[in-house]
C-alpha cells in the first residue's frame, strides 16, 4: 500500500473524529466541495506556456512563490509524477504531489494540502491553438477540512475565480513580452 492510498484512507477516519454536533451544524452552514474552472490564452506555443503551471516555473510569475523540494530531495523541485514540495505562500503552509506531469499533452496535475483547512486538486491543461498561441485551461477542487476550510470554500465564487484567471493572464503575459 503506498502512501496515496494511507492519505485517502486515513482522511475518512480523521473526519470522523470531529464531533459530529460541530461538523454537522458546520454543514448546514455552508458547502464543503467547491469546483472552478476557468481558461485563458496566451500568445505563447502550448510547449512553451506548459513551463509557466510547473512549481520552478511559477517563480517568474507568482510574488513569493518559493517551493522547497521534499522528494525527490534535490535543489530545485522536479517536474515529474509523485514529486512532492513544501510551500509557504499567502500565509499558508502546505504540502503539494505533482499527479501528472505530461510535457507532450501539456498538463500539469496537483494535490495541495494545507494542514487543518484544505485539501485542493489543481490541474492546468494547455490546450494549443495554433504555433504561437493556446488556452490554458484551470480546474480546482477544493474540499474543506475543518471551520476555517469551510469559510475558505465558501469565499470562492464565480466573480473571484474569473478574476484569478484573469489575474493568472496578465501576470504570465508581463513575464513573456
Amino acid at each position: 500500500m503506498n502512501w496515496m492510498t494511507i492519505l485517502f484512507a486515513a482522511g475518512p477516519i480523521a473526519m470522523a473524529r470531529v464531533p459530529q454536533s460541530k461538523l454537522s451544524k458546520s454543514k448546514k452552514k455552508t458547502k464543503e466541495q467547491a469546483i472552478r474552472e476557468g481558461s485563458f490564452e496566451l500568445d505563447l506555443s502550448a510547449g512553451k506556456a506548459l513551463p509557466f503551471f510547473t512549481p520552478e516555473g511559477e517563480r517568474a510569475w507568482v510574488n513569493g512563490w518559493d517551493p522547497d523540494p521534499v522528494y525527490p530531495a534535490q535543489t530545485d523541485v522536479v517536474f515529474k509524477a509523485n514529486s512532492v514540495f513544501r510551500l509557504d505562500h499567502d500565509g499558508e503552509r502546505s504540502l503539494w504531489t505533482i499527479l501528472e506531469a505530461d510535457s507532450q499533452e501539456h498538463v500539469a496535475e496537483y494535490i495541495c494540502v494545507v494542514e487543518g483547512v484544505r485539501l485542493s486538486r489543481v490541474r492546468v491543461q494547455v490546450e494549443p491553438l495554433g504555433a504561437e498561441r493556446c488556452r490554458v485551461h484551470v480546474r480546482y477542487v477544493h474540499t474543506a477540512t475543518s471551520e476555517k476550510g469551510l469559510h475558505f470554500v465558501a469565499s470562492l465564487t464565480e466573480k473571484s475565480y474569473a478574476r484569478k484567471m484573469r489575474d493568472w493572464q496578465r501576470m504570465v503575459n508581463a513575464v513573456i513580452r
